[in-house]
């Protein structure tokens, strides 16, 4: 008896291990179906339509008299915040813990797996970015515009940098993975749609920036499913948006 009340209590206490088991989420919750319409479709989409309309606009201005800080280091750090609260809000009206979207095991281990990640993932994309530039595909020259150059405006683009590591992981590779598996049962599928998404939202950089966050997107998957953590992954697109704080400015 004693025994079987022992093995009862086990049984009932939570699972550690929870990233995939996905306890309780079931395909077809509301929050969950409009908050992956929103990540999946309206992001990338708002992203091109942003870009359409004010590219020429900028590229004209040569982006003088455009305040960084203010017009676009903040407002991005908003938005990427925003969206983070939105997937907490879904979680907790789904009854859903963190660790079910792979926010948990920021261990060492993973810390240092995400910065050899990194690493790795910066020399391919060395090769691919050679690769490009044969095809006269490369970076828009106005994304160089937008880097900081006085200290306060490189604190703040650190902030950006985190802010966008926790957000766009936690939707892109925490949410979007583990709920869009519960429709399409196809992990290929699912981080082929997930990454797809994820590089349009990066239409502003150019082609081959949004080649390279779809190489990102792909990685970071299978990142987050070897090791069933967000932690590499955040670590990881942190160090690569750092990097541009050390390239040389005109």
């Amino acid at each position: 008896m004693m025994e079987e009340k022992r093995s009862s209590v086990s049984d009932e206490s939570p699972i550690p291990d929870e990233t995939f088991a996905n306890k309780g989420t079931r395909p077809g919750r509301i929050g969950s179906t409009l908050l992956l319409f929103f990540l999946l479709i309206i992001w990338p989409l708002s992203s091109y339509l942003l870009m359409k309309e004010q590219q020429p606009q900028l590229s004209a201005s040569g982006f003088e008299g455009l305040d960084l800080s203010t017009q676009i280091y903040l407002p991005t750090i908003f938005i990427q915040l925003l969206v983070f609260l939105l997937i907490v809000l879904v979680l907790r009206l789904e009854k859903e813990s963190f660790s079910s979207i792979g926010l948990k095991g920021f261990d060492l281990r993973n810390l240092l797996i995400g910065a050899v990640s990194w690493f790795g993932m910066s020399l391919l994309l060395l090769v691919v970015s050679y690769l490009l530039r044969s095809y006269n595909l490369s970076t828009s020259p106005d994304v160089l515009k937008l880097l900081p150059r006085t200290a306060p405006q490189k604190f703040l683009w650190i902030v950006m940098a985190m802010s966008a590591s926790l957000a766009e992981e936690s939707a892109f590779r925490g949410f979007v993975l583990t709920r869009l598996s519960l429709y399409l049962k196809n992990w290929w599928l699912t981080i082929l749609i997930a990454s797809i998404s994820f590089s349009l939202g990066h239409l502003y950089q150019g082609t081959a920036g949004t080649i390279f966050a779809g190489i990102y997107g792909v990685f970071f998957s299978f990142l987050f499913l070897w090791r069933k953590s967000l932690a590499p992954c955040m670590t990881a697109h942190l160090m690569q948006d750092v990097t541009p704080l050390f390239a040389p400015l005109s």
